[in-house]
C-alpha cells in the first residue's frame, strides 16, 4: 500500500508537470487544472455516496461562501441547491471537507489562505485541508505561520483564531502532513505536528497516504452514523508501523 501511494503522488506530480508543460504564461488556468487533478483523485478513491466537486456552501441564514476548489459532501441526502456546469451550490450541513488546493505556496499565499479558513467559521462539523502540490519545507511553513499579522498588538494566535486555521496541511513534493495537535515540549504548546513513519518493508508513509487516509476517515464515520454501513477498513494501522520522526510547529501556549 505504501508503494501504491508513492506511485501515486509521483502521476500527481507528473499530471501537474505536463499541465505547466503547455500553459505557460497563465496561472490562473494552472490553478484550475491543479484543482481538477485532485478532484479526479479522490472521485476514483472515496465511496460514491458523497460528491467531489467545486463550488459554494450556503448556510442556514442564506449566506454564501467564498468559491471552494474541492467540496466533499453528501450527494445522497443532499441533492446541491443549484448547479450550473461543474459549479454547485450545497448546505452546510451536507458538507463534510472542504479542501483548498495550491500549485505552490510561499508567505504571501499561505497568509491569504489563512485569511480564506476564516470564512468557514460556521462548518463545525466539517474538517478544512490545505494542499499542496510544490511546497517549500516544513520549516518554512513554520515561518509563514509565525511571520503572519493579526489584528492588534497581540502577534499570536489563540484559541479563538486557531479554530479558523485548516485542519490538516499536506505537503505531497516534500512529504509532510501537519495536523492540528498538542505540542508537548519544554512547555505545553497548542500547534501542529507531522509524523513519519515507515511500514514494516522500509517504505516510508508518504503524504498522500496520509492525506486520503484522513479524508477516508471522515466519509467513512459519516457514512457509518448515517447509513449504518461502512466497508472500508483501513490497512495501515499506525500501531504497526514505525514512528521515524516527528515535526512539530508551536504556535501559543496552552
Amino acid at each position: 500500500m505504501s508503494n501504491y501511494f508513492e506511485f501515486v503522488s509521483q502521476e500527481l506530480l507528473i499530471k501537474l508537470a505536463q499541465v505547466k508543460s503547455y500553459i505557460t504564461k497563465h496561472n490562473p488556468t494552472i490553478g484550475v487544472l491543479t484543482e481538477e487533478i485532485l478532484r479526479g483523485f479522490l472521485k476514483d478513491h472515496l465511496p460514491q455516496l458523497v460528491s467531489v466537486e467545486q463550488g459554494f456552501i450556503i448556510n442556514d441564514k442564506g449566506e454564501l461562501s467564498k468559491q471552494c476548489d474541492i467540496l466533499i459532501y453528501d450527494s445522497q441526502l443532499f441533492a446541491p441547491l443549484y448547479r450550473v456546469n461543474d459549479i454547485v451550490v450545497v448546505p452546510s450541513e451536507s458538507v463534510l471537507a472542504v479542501i483548498e488546493v495550491k500549485t505552490t505556496i510561499n508567505k504571501n499565499i499561505f497568509h491569504k489562505v489563512i485569511d480564506y479558513f476564516k470564512s468557514f467559521d460556521y462548518l463545525p462539523n466539517a474538517k478544512t485541508y490545505l494542499f499542496i502540490f510544490n511546497s517549500n519545507s516544513i520549516e518554512k511553513i513554520g515561518d509563514y505561520f509565525h511571520s503572519y499579522e493579526h489584528k492588534g498588538s497581540y502577534q499570536l494566535f489563540d484559541h479563538d483564531t486557531y479554530q479558523y486555521l485548516p485542519d490538516e496541511i499536506t505537503g505531497i513534493n516534500e512529504s509532510f502532513h501537519l495536523c492540528k495537535d498538542s505540542v508537548i515540549t519544554n512547555t505545553d504548546m497548542i500547534g501542529y505536528s507531522s509524523w513519519f513513519y515507515e511500514d514494516s518493508k522500509g517504505s516510508e508513509i508518504n503524504a498522500l497516504q496520509h492525506f486520503y487516509s484522513s479524508i477516508r476517515r471522515v466519509v467513512d464515520s459519516y457514512i457509518e452514523k448515517n447509513y449504518r454501513s461502512v466497508n472500508f477498513k483501513e490497512k495501515n494501522d499506525y500501531r504497526d508501523l514505525k514512528l521515524k520522526s516527528i515535526f512539530a510547529i508551536e504556535l501559543f501556549d496552552m
